[in-house]
């Protein structure tokens, strides 16, 4: 018995380590189950403790390169928007940018433009290939609501002081996004995720051990800006850079008491050093580096390219060891805009109410965005209206326009790029006849380099052209230029013509007398020379006087309208030659009135020069020039045609076109007859 209860107590320890043992399995099961759901909650009681002011670990790294922002981040932003940066279309620098980007060496540092400029409601905004800038809006359009993704990437940005632009922090983004998207190039198998791993302060290497290096003290570490390193290194507290290895090493952080950071290749070090890379040192334009720099390969057009990208606190650079510029290997920033825009898309484009646009060169008016149909083509400083806020095709932006002739009304898409909303003043704008008449435009394109016409509907400041540079035999014509050469002469004689001068002038326009034209020509104003010594004084090129025989002279479409122009509105000659030379062009006999003159508008006051001659291939020329005035309505015309089998088919094209310019351009369409109207020649601007 006494044994037996000398056992017992050697029962009971084993139940109580069973129960123990029993207890820790228990508690070890809850603590995994613990650490499993704080798992599935993205790590939420980390992210708690590590908020806590607690002193930190002996071991724990601190970061002075904004690196620990990025502690435990998880979140991966997959693309969302289809953009390809522009290959055939070219993309401007807006002008609301331009001094920017003149300033900071914009094609290094931003690269080249992605997008076109467009508005937003916080402001103007304009896709780089590496940057996005955007001028903050004077006023906000209310209609539109705001972008909270684009007023916190305004929120981070950097304002210049100087033009109030601001650059937006789209690399910090893309980092705290986890985009997606390939970094340094579409084959490259590391993204912005990776970038962000490797941005882990406890990435930092340590000082190497050659250079003498000081620790820095917790408190210099948590104070430190970019500014300060220098300032620190003069003191003794720190070693801003180094050469080891063909490396720099830039001091990032503190770890255990000693000095940890980055180390930056050479080549990536030089190249971050050139003013025009950064303009305002490379701790304000790059920021201090974030991680290694990172190797990796590509496959370029069957080639093998080993590349390096290191990521700073501002930007990336990405350089291509394989590819040697200039004996270097080629290095540039990271298409930061091509990735942003391929992550987030665009902002929306918030157009303001009755808001006019211009065209900045030529472009085609189509009857859908991207790959529509043309429907009209337009050039330079066209107004045109915008009716909805615009929509993104493939990258490129389109606005769904309006636009209005005297006589017709029309809509389309144009492309952002084409267009600017700065209006470029009281200048003239131009168009192509399809904007003005479809059918017209089809009828000249059945002439094809046969013929070209200019008109400018002076009422309006529009030009309306086809082929207006194209060059054709001047034939009679030829008597505007010589007539103009000669009065200019006597001016310059300070004399007026005299009787024998003005009987051959009279003879010369009003009856086309190719005598008097000669005797001018090669007898008063030196020939060929002359006439082109007073177009080179009066700034008209595109008239090529022939010294043998002044009908065969070539002259553009252009050159008749701008010469005329000129005369019109008094910018050459004296108030009273002026007139003269318009009262002589109003009376023109009545079989030279073809075109111009008998298609004219009832009331019509018509000063015009018409011309035709047999070419050398026995084929005909014929053309048509003149200043028409309706009321208050005042254009001014030419038509050139060659290469007709007869002079009868030239005057039918010039009447056709003439006739049709009438009826598009005024109300009143049936012949001129004679009236009471003021002569072009009594009015002086």
């Amino acid at each position: 018995m006494q044994a037996r209860k000398e056992a017992e107590p050697s029962m009971l320890l084993k139940q109580q380590r069973s129960f123990f043992l029993s207890g820790h399995v228990i508690m070890l099961f809850m603590l995994i189950l613990v650490s499993v759901t704080l798992l599935s909650s993205d790590f939420a009681l980390t992210r708690w403790w590590s908020s806590l002011p607690a002193t930190p670990s002996p071991q724990k790294t601190v970061a002075i390169n904004g690196a620990d922002l990025w502690n435990g981040d998880r979140k991966v932003t997959p693309p969302t928007f289809d953009f390809s940066p522009p290959d055939t279309q070219s993309v401007q620098v807006s002008p609301l940018f331009q001094r920017y980007y003149s300033r900071y060496s914009g094609l290094i540092s931003l690269g080249s433009p992605l997008t076109a400029a467009f508005p937003t409601r916080e402001g103007w905004i304009q896709f780089f290939r590496s940057a996005a800038l955007l001028l903050p809006a004077v006023q906000q359009v209310p209609a539109i609501k705001t972008d909270e993704a684009l007023r916190e990437l305004i929120g981070m940005g950097v304002k210049d002081s100087d033009t109030g632009i601001i650059r937006l922090p789209l690399f910090h983004v893309l980092l705290t996004a986890g985009s997606q998207v390939p970094v340094g190039d579409d084959d490259s198998p590391l993204t912005y995720v990776d970038l962000r791993k490797a941005a882990n302060p406890e990435l930092m290497v340590t000082a190497p051990a050659t250079n003498r290096t000081v620790p820095i003290s917790e408190e210099d570490a948590r104070n430190i800006s970019p500014g300060m390193l220098t300032a620190l290194a003069d003191r003794g507290t720190a070693t801003p850079s180094l050469i080891q290895n063909q490396a720099t090493f830039i001091p990032t952080g503190t770890r255990a008491g000693r000095t940890v950071g980055h180390l930056i290749p050479q080549p990536i070090w030089d190249y971050i050093n050139r003013a025009d890379v950064s303009p305002d040192g490379w701790h304000t334009d790059l920021g201090l580096p974030l991680t290694e720099a990172l190797s990796f390969t590509i496959v370029k057009q069957g080639s093998i390219h080993q590349l390096l990208v290191q990521a700073f606190s501002h930007d990336g650079v990405v350089l291509d060891l394989s590819t040697l510029v200039a004996g270097k290997p080629q290095i540039s920033r990271l298409d930061t805009s091509v990735a942003y825009l391929r992550t987030f898309g665009l902002p929306t484009v918030a157009l303001s109410t009755h808001q006019t646009i211009w065209t900045l060169g030529e472009a085609a008016l189509l009857d859908e965005p991207g790959t529509g149909h043309a429907l009209a083509h337009v050039g330079q400083n066209f107004q045109l209206t915008p009716l909805g806020e615009g929509i993104w095709e493939k990258g490129v932006l389109w606005y769904h326009v309006s636009w209005t002739t005297p006589q017709r009304t029309g809509d389309g898409w144009v492309s952002a790029a084409a267009i600017t909303f700065t209006s470029p003043g009281p200048v003239p704008a131009w168009a192509s006849f399809d904007l003005l008449s479809p059918d017209l435009e089809a009828y000249l394109d059945t002439l094809g380099n046969n013929a070209g016409a200019v008109v400018y509907d002076l009422t309006h400041q529009d030009y309306y052209t086809y082929h207006p540079l194209n060059q054709f035999i001047v034939a009679s014509s030829m008597k505007v230029p010589i007539m103009l050469t000669f009065l200019d002469m006597v001016e310059q004689q300070g004399r007026e013509p005299n009787g024998d001068e003005m009987d051959l002038l009279t003879t010369m326009i009003e009856n086309s007398d190719n005598d008097a034209a000669s005797a001018f020509y090669y007898n008063e104003i030196g020939g060929a020379a002359g006439v082109a010594n007073f177009l080179h004084k009066i700034g008209v090129a595109g008239l090529n006087p022939d010294p043998d025989a002044w009908g065969y002279s070539l002259i553009t479409p252009l050159t008749m309208v701008n010469l005329l122009t000129l005369l019109y509105q008094g910018q050459i000659l004296t108030p009273q030659d002026r007139q003269l030379a318009l009262n002589l062009m109003e009376n023109v006999e009545p079989d030279q009135r073809t075109g111009v003159g008998d298609t004219a508008p009832m009331g019509a006051v018509v000063a015009m020069k018409n011309g035709w001659v047999p070419g050398p291939d026995d084929l005909w020329v014929m053309n048509s020039s003149g200043i028409v005035k309706v009321g208050d309505q005042v254009y001014i015309i030419s038509i050139y045609t060659q290469d007709q089998s007869s002079l009868d088919d030239g005057h039918a094209i010039v009447q056709h076109f003439c006739g049709s310019v009438a009826s598009l351009l005024t109300s009143s369409v049936a012949p001129s007859l004679p009236s009471s109207s003021p002569k072009l020649g009594g009015r002086v601007q």
